[in-house]
């Protein structure tokens, strides 16, 4: 890690934990506080990192510093409308006889010290009774909706997007996820450790495919430090569903760069080349690689190029990412083949 990689950690973990850790490197230069920034906008934590900014001495200069709090009230601003919209659609939801709970998102801000300050996004709801009624209630009230493989997103008024989903989570191998659905079945929305379990494997399913980011990982680390999950009960899903090897090495991630955990579920994994490939997608894959092949692909005007680019990106990144998760990569083939199939 180089000093500008130290720094911006340091800032991230001050933000998150408020931890009395003292930085010893160099003071950073305009240039440096530009490309802390752009890499806290990139890795969406900005707020959090503002955060950790605020709780020491160094600062840069006024004009940069007033466009990172400008930043910072529009986040805020945005993270209400978020709430107020996921309060709404519960509210409307719960009128039409469904059970539903906000996932991810606002909910998990809510273990941050600062929820607002967490980089918004969409609104993540989970029915869980009568999603039978879901379609017809929203044609009713003629609101426009788009199936996206099974869910269902919506534009609220306020443009807050809005994805309705019938179940928590899924993974790729379809044993497994059989395994996960009979879990999600019997579960309350108010199982910790069912929700952190939930939170990695989607973080699994990501950095499969695309990538993951820091927010998403450090969702991960203020449930495991203030949601207090029972580290046994999370360990035994961990195992049933496959999820070691990456939850492993996850946990290591946080261990060197972001600490505040006393204890994990797992032990973590701190060296070696697979946890270098995961440091690899975190600070180099997440919120870039879907861009630039979508690019990439939208540049190739026949659907056969198209096809063969595609097929040759996943088998690249397959090789590179089954050591890690063999069973999860196989499952993922056979996903794309079969939405190939039946959505051609």
């Amino acid at each position: 890690m180089n000093q500008r990689d130290s720094l911006f950690f340091y800032f991230l973990r001050m933000g998150l934990w408020e931890a009395e850790e003292v930085y010893a490197g160099a003071a950073p230069g305009r240039e440096d506080w530009e490309r802390m920034f752009r890499t806290a906008q990139l890795q969406a934590v900005t707020g959090v990192v503002m955060d950790g900014i605020a709780r020491t001495g160094m600062r840069p200069d006024r004009s940069l510093w007033e466009q990172w709090v400008w930043h910072l009230l529009y986040v805020e601003q945005m993270n209400r409308r978020i709430v107020q919209c996921g309060r709404r659609w519960l509210s409307w939801l719960g009128e039409k006889g469904i059970r539903a709970f906000v996932f991810k998102g606002t909910s998990v801000a809510s273990w941050y010290g600062q929820p607002l300050h967490r980089s918004f996004g969409d609104v993540d709801i989970v029915v869980q009774e009568g999603w039978e009624k879901l379609v017809p209630a929203l044609k009713e009230a003629d609101i426009a909706y788009r199936n996206e493989h099974g869910d269902l997103v919506v534009q609220d008024n306020d443009q807050v997007p809005v994805e309705l989903h019938k179940r928590w989570e899924y993974v790729y191998n379809p044993l497994v996820n059989s395994r996960l659905q009979r879990l999600l079945g019997k579960a309350a929305e108010k199982d910790r450790e069912l929700y952190l379990v939930c939170l990695i494997l989607h973080l699994q399913r990501h950095f499969l495919t695309y990538g993951i980011g820091l927010k998403q990982v450090c969702d991960v680390a203020v449930m495991l430090h203030a949601a207090a999950p029972d580290r046994e009960r999370t360990a035994g899903m961990l195992r049933r569903l496959h999820a070691v090897a990456f939850s492993r090495l996850l946990f290591g991630f946080i261990d060197v760069y972001l600490g505040g955990i006393r204890q994990y579920p797992l032990p973590p994994v701190t060296s070696g080349k697979q946890f270098d490939v995961l440091c690899d997608v975190i600070m180099n894959d997440g919120y870039l690689q879907k861009k630039q092949q979508e690019a990439q692909a939208v540049n190739r005007r026949s659907a056969v190029a198209r096809i063969a680019c595609n097929v040759w990106f996943w088998a690249r990144r397959s090789l590179r990412l089954f050591g890690i998760l063999p069973g999860e990569t196989c499952g993922f083939w056979w996903h794309l083949a079969w939405r190939r199939i039946f959505n051609s």
